[in-house]
């Protein structure tokens, strides 16, 4: 029998698995590092090297020979990937020094390192456990946190030193506080100095942090996991620097942390003072100081009298001025400014920094939203498309190679070239599988902000045959578009709507990539615009498809913000939407983490009413529409508190609804039969609500 697609789906991660990634280009030139699994259904990474002379893709370690079992991932480490968003295992991180020739990962909590040119790999067997190791850029090191303290010890294995020797139970050191991770996409709580004499080493102090517990009804023999949880309006941790030297010599990196709660960014550039980015707890003051040897020097500054977003690759230094990424709401453009001068034309948002060289700067932008275009801005001026129409990412290199992902409209295949500036040296094998299919994608623009959407039909639906219900599945939240030039991005929309349905995806007002204006229309209101924008979707998909699409069967369906949109619309818009299905909704924003909540919707003690509307609390009386929820019961993200008072709400308006727990389930839903299930149940709940044969 043939294998349903939403089985392959989730045996594939969403066709992730066997791919190709985290590649790392050494310094010469001669090999590139990179991550992959043995196939489109093995989720346990090896590394691997491809030798640029010789043209060969080689394994370089495997875990399943170094280590037999790799069940043991310590719980640090597991909050770590959980952040991250992984959900694969063997080896999912990896070091380099600076030349690329000795490497350190960890797995199992055990530290690992070798040596590219001899193939030769060795476990340290230092007291565990390792998470986050990373070589000093000279190769001699290898430094790594324990959950608690941060040691370094000799690439030999010999003189192993604990280079904090934190007493206190709350404070912690060398990993990156959780709203860093969760909300900055800051990943590291350490950074070597160029020289390899010292390191800056972030410290947290989680004591003043409310306690939460999350526990699993369906394990009631299993004591109940204690997290710090910085909700709104509550305490954050409180974080610190400190400059280390190798040898245990220690001086403190002090700022004003009562005016700057949050740390946003370390960088540590060659022949530079390491640049510190600071953040006060409204996030409409960024501040970058230059850690110089009299202390930290204010040398960059950006503020909004609404918010900041935290923008990747940036603030560096190049020839020692800042470059930098400023929303100049004048003119509506995100640019790349450098000594606050723009060097990016008016109307292309650059959404990130690559890299930067003696002449250009690498970035991805787009002009549409649609694509995520890899350009090469020159100091001159100049613009030269390394990759433009689709999805691209890139690495940085001090080399002349990058490594460049495109994903494209027209194919479901992404591919990962090796580039010498435009010429492709080497395409890197993919053993990720495919859909057997090849999702049909019609992109409009709709009601009058001219939102994004894109719409697929039943593959062999004929045209004006009869009208479809219509299935929404947005996500609608900041950072979050969904309509993008990247077949792959559509293949799940696809299926469901071979399902019975015409699917529709609209990038609302907020999602990014059309400008700063754009990004703040949601500011303290994450309801009229969103809403407004959803409606006006399924409206003008009707005008355009009249005799194909029934706009009076209207189901909806997301995760996390998208089912926050869900649920709000079946209870704002039942005129509009007919059913829901709100997975891991945020239904209290109050209890939501401190740093994406109070950007949008501010300080609740400052903006209590903003808070009461945006809660579906009180709307619980105005539920007329079938509404299932489903939640996993180990989410540290959004809770699954949420759907359960949300629950408690509807029944105590004596409101029907429908609850799915899934327990042993965080955030993410990598488990196969459960991310197989959902799918299917969903289509069975909505064509049952809509009454879909």
């Amino acid at each position: 029998m043939t294998e349903s697609f939403p089985r392959q789906s989730a045996a594939t991660r969403n066709f992730q698995l066997g791919a190709p990634r985290s590649f790392a280009v050494s310094e010469s030139g001669d090999q590139v590092l990179f991550l992959r699994s043995d196939s489109g259904r093995d989720s346990v990474n090896s590394l691997w090297i491809y030798d640029v002379a010789k043209r060969i893709e080689t394994k370089f370690a495997d875990p399943r020979v170094l280590l037999a079992d790799d069940a043991e991932v310590p719980a640090a480490e597991r909050a770590r990937r959980e952040r991250m968003r992984e959900t694969t295992s063997g080896i999912t991180s990896y070091s380099t020094d600076s030349s690329g020739t000795k490497v350190a990962f960890a797995l199992s909590g055990q530290l690992f390192v070798g040596e590219v040119a001899t193939a030769e790999l060795k476990n340290l067997d230092v007291a565990g456990p390792v998470i986050d190791p990373r070589l000093s850029p000279d190769g001699k090191f290898v430094a790594w946190s324990d959950g608690k303290d941060l040691f370094i010890v000799d690439f030999s294995g010999s003189s192993i030193r604990n280079l904090t020797n934190e007493e206190s139970t709350s404070i912690s050191w060398g990993l990156a506080d959780f709203i860093a991770s969760e909300e900055f996409n800051r990943m590291h709580g350490y950074w070597w100095s160029p020289e390899s004499d010292h390191l800056i080493v972030e410290s947290v102090d989680d004591s003043a942090v409310q306690t939460w517990w999350i526990s699993d009804p369906a394990t009631p023999a299993k004591a109940p996991q204690e997290i710090r949880y910085p909700a709104a309006g509550t305490k954050n941790a409180t974080v610190g620097l400190q400059k280390i030297s190798v040898i245990g010599e220690r001086e403190s990196l002090r700022w004003d942390n009562d005016a700057f709660e949050y740390l946003i960014s370390v960088s540590w550039q060659k022949d530079c003072n390491a640049l510190i980015t600071v953040a006060d707890r409204a996030q409409q003051n960024f501040v970058t100081y230059a850690a110089t040897d009299s202390g930290l020097e204010k040398v960059h500054e950006v503020t909004d009298h609404e918010f900041v977003e935290v923008i990747s690759g940036q603030p560096r230094w190049h020839n020692g001025q800042i470059v930098s990424v400023i929303d100049n709401r004048q003119t509506d453009t995100r640019e790349l400014q450098i000594a606050g001068k723009a060097l990016s034309p008016v109307g292309l948002q650059v959404m990130s920094i690559v890299d930067i060289k003696d002449d250009y700067i690498d970035v991805i932008a787009t002009q549409d939203a649609l694509s995520r275009d890899l350009l090469r801005i020159g100091f001159d001026g100049s613009i030269t498309e390394i990759s433009q129409g689709g999805i691209a990412s890139a690495t940085s290199t001090t080399s002349d190679l990058q490594v460049v992902i495109e994903s494209r409209l027209d194919t479901h295949t992404r591919s990962y070239q090796l580039r010498r500036g435009v010429k492709t040296e080497h395409y890197f094998d993919s053993l990720a599988e495919s859909p057997n299919f090849t999702s049909q994608v019609h992109v409009l623009q709709t009601g009058t902000h001219k939102v994004n959407t894109a719409v697929l039909f039943p593959r062999d639906h004929v045209y004006g045959s009869k009208k479809l219900p219509i299935m929404m599945r947005p996500y609608g939240g900041p950072h979050g578009p969904q309509v993008l030039n990247g077949a792959l991005s559509y293949a799940i929309d696809q299926w469901f709507a071979d399902q019975g349905f015409v699917v529709v995806v609209a990038d609302n007002r907020g999602t990014g990539g059309r400008g700063p204006a754009w990004d703040h229309a949601i500011y303290q209101d994450f309801v009229a615009p969103v809403i407004e924008d959803q409606v006006n979707a399924i409206a003008d998909v009707a005008k355009h498809f009249p005799d194909d699409v029934d706009a009076s069967r209207v189901g909806i369906t997301g995760w996390s913000f998208g089912g926050y949109l869900s649920a709000l619309a079946v209870m704002k818009r039942p005129d509009v939407f007919h059913a829901a299905v709100a997975g891991a909704p945020v239904t209290e924003w109050l209890w939501y983490d401190t740093a994406y909540t109070e950007r949008y919707l501010g300080h609740p003690e400052k903006f209590p009413e903003i808070y009461e509307d945006h809660s579906l609390m009180p709307m619980a009386n105005q539920l007329e529409r079938p509404l299932m929820l489903v939640h996993g019961l180990a989410d540290d993200n959004v809770v699954a508190a949420h759907s359960l008072s949300l629950s408690g709400a509807l029944l105590a308006n004596k409101k029907p609804h429908t609850v799915l727990p899934l327990s042993g389930v965080t955030h993410m839903t990598p488990q196969e039969i459960i991310s197989e299930n959902l799918m299917l149940l969903t289509v069975e709940y909505l064509k049952e609500q809509l009454g879909v044969e």
